[in-house]
């Protein structure tokens, strides 16, 4: 008996050691993601009119307390760190899971990209915290193939980031950005900090093709959409460097009945001033945020999106 004991309890301390060490070292922004995807799932069921998804650029660009305050209408910002376009197209189907958005904004800057047949990164891994349903495991078989070994690192983290104890610091035991202040800021995180910041002119910049992964996703979003009767905005928000696929989103939404807002080319109309609205050459701060948001909400409101009727 006092064997068995032994084993169970020595199982036991080697799981949770496994489990915690699993956790220690994964990527550090995994932290804020589990914790906005735990505080957008406390939400009340069917409660916002409009969510926001997609990458960094959402979450860090779009101050939707600022919508409501300002034009009524409730919005949740339920983006995560980085996310190349499956990433975000999973996000888009879980939030309609629990809500019933009027409108949905897809921010565009990873358009091209698509997670497919690849090893774990710490983007896919905090996908761990949506539950299981058909578009996830959708989602995991289209980044992992038929690979066993990448489905047992996604549950096994140790497995995968096991090589990070080099880079354990003392953020490695931050608890990030609280399921309470995200659940306050309806999924905003922002920034006052100020980076001066160029933005080129869009007519300079090369156009490009969107890739038919891309294309693919993107047609499941809108079918999605037009099943549920919600309005669809592709946005791009303005940062230091070159966007591709403008001219490409423009003719795709066009295409599809849907709306493509390129606001490298409404800078002015925006508001937005390279010397104060930027935290960093790719992310727009608080000022930013909220200008861009104030933009987003006159569209929604102006083009009467929010009726019950298309």
């Amino acid at each position: 008996m006092k064997k068995i004991v032994c084993c169970i309890s020595c199982a036991a301390i080697i799981g949770i050691s496994v489990f915690y060490a699993g956790r220690l070292l994964q990527p550090n922004f995994t932290v804020d993601a589990f914790h906005a995807i735990e505080s957008f799932h406390s939400m009340p069921e069917n409660s916002f009119d409009v969510i926001a998804c997609g990458s960094s650029h959402v979450y860090k660009g779009l101050n939707v307390n600022e919508m409501t305050e300002r034009y009524g209408f409730s919005a949740y910002n339920y983006g995560c760190n980085w996310q190349f376009l499956n990433t975000t197209t999973l996000f888009f189907e879980d939030a309609l899971r629990t809500q019933s958005p009027k409108v949905i904004l897809i921010e565009t800057f990873n358009v091209d990209k698509v997670h497919e047949d690849t090893d774990l990164n710490g983007e896919i891994y905090y996908t761990k915290g949506i539950s299981d349903f058909k578009g996830k495991r959708e989602y995991l078989a289209q980044c992992f193939g038929k690979n066993k070994d990448r489905y047992l690192s996604y549950y096994i983290p140790l497995l995968a980031f096991h090589e990070n104890w080099t880079n354990v610091n003392y953020y490695s035991f931050d608890s990030g950005t609280s399921v309470e202040e995200y659940q306050a800021s309806h999924g905003f995180s922002g920034s006052d900090h100020i980076v001066p910041t160029v933005i080129s002119d869009p007519a300079t910049f090369e156009q490009k093709e969107l890739p038919d992964s891309s294309v693919r996703l993107l047609d499941k979003i809108v079918n999605i959409c037009n099943e549920n009767n919600i309005r669809l905005i592709f946005y791009t928000v303005p940062y230091e460097g070159e966007y591709n696929y403008s001219d490409a989103m423009a003719e795709y939404a066009a295409a599809n009945n849907c709306t493509y807002l390129n606001l490298f080319e409404h800078m002015d109309d925006v508001g937005l001033n390279g010397d104060t609205d930027f935290m960093d050459i790719e992310h727009l701060n608080i000022s930013g945020a909220t200008k861009v948001a104030d933009y987003l909400g006159e569209y929604i409101v102006s083009h009467n999106l929010l009726s019950e009727t298309n």
